[in-house]
């Protein structure tokens, strides 16, 4: 019983990362795509506009805006499975590294062009954390 309830919690947890991630990265791709004007951008201020609209942000035309989202929607969705069978753990584990290292290959680009985006800055702290808690969920 205690082994099921820390299951999902874990399970909980990743569920509760991979949507606010989606909809933090959902926000920057919906600026990317001047479907919103202009993105709030807290600590930054303009670093979150500067980031978006910077080349490395658009990687074959595409805003990784939407890239990122599609990806946590996808491990959102892959965790309502069952995921202490290995055929949904091991792809929903290398997304989640997927993530984690596209987060950290960002920063360095952001670091790059001297300016940081909240949302992805909040993305790249966050995605260690579900890699984790996914990693738990073995």
């Amino acid at each position: 019983m205690q082994h099921h309830l820390l299951h999902h919690s874990h399970r909980a947890l990743a569920m509760g990362l991979a949507a606010a991630s989606m909809v933090a990265m959902g926000y920057v791709g919906l600026y990317q795509s001047r479907a919103v004007r202009h993105i709030w951008c807290p600590v930054f201020a303009k670093g979150c506009e500067a980031v978006a609209d910077a080349a490395f942000a658009k990687p074959f035309g595409i805003p990784d805006g939407y890239i990122a989202t599609a990806l946590y929607a996808v491990i959102f969705v892959m965790l309502m499975g069952a995921t202490g069978r290995l055929w949904i753990w091991i792809p929903l584990l290398l997304l989640a590294a997927a993530a984690t290292l596209a987060n950290f290959l960002g920063v360095r680009d952001m670091i790059n062009l001297g300016s940081f985006c909240f949302y992805c800055m909040l993305t790249t702290i966050l995605s260690p954390v579900l890699l984790w808690e996914i990693w738990r969920l073995r």
